[in-house]
């Protein structure tokens, strides 16, 4: 099920946060709630201003916070809405990035009415990339990354009009 984020999703979040696996790719790993609390802000706010943003994912059975996702503007792309995804590592490896980044362009050209859509990532993340590649995104440039870190690598996809 996908959802807009709550205050009640901030433990889940401070937990993905904190954990090295899940910051890898995603701009580092940090134990300080201050930091999870502007991430909600932002995203709260980029909802405010574009009427979409980043949802929360829960597994159907137990409710749990699984993943996030959507499609949002990026701050090194800001061309186009970019799709992306978070999943908590305890629930890599089952398809969740996957159907939910699947679920989020289908929205994002669907309901949303984007005619093109970016994904961002790192070299180094094979397994998102492998992702993009599967929802039928290909490589259209690399750009710096702000922070210093990886080069960004921008991959897009056109909507298929009909």
């Amino acid at each position: 099920m996908l959802r807009r984020f709550r205050p009640e999703d901030a433990a889940t979040l401070r937990r993905w946060h904190a954990d090295s696996r899940y910051g890898r790719h995603l701009g580092g790993s940090t134990d300080d709630p201050a930091v999870t609390d502007e991430l909600l802000a932002r995203w709260d706010a980029h909802w405010e201003e574009h009427g979409f943003g980043l949802v929360a994912a829960e597994d159907r059975a137990s409710g749990a916070l699984v993943a996030r996702g959507g499609p949002q503007f990026h701050r090194v792309w800001p061309h186009d809405p970019e799709v992306g995804w978070g999943v908590d590592p305890a629930w890599w490896g089952r398809g969740i990035a996957t159907e939910l980044g699947a679920a989020c362009v289908d929205w994002a050209f669907g309901a949303l009415g984007f005619r093109r859509l970016v994904s961002i990532t790192t070299e180094a993340n094979v397994a998102s990339r492998r992702v993009i590649e599967k929802l039928g995104f290909t490589l259209l440039t690399r750009a710096p990354d702000p922070r210093d870190r990886d080069e960004l690598w921008v991959y897009s996809r056109e909507a298929q009009l009909d």
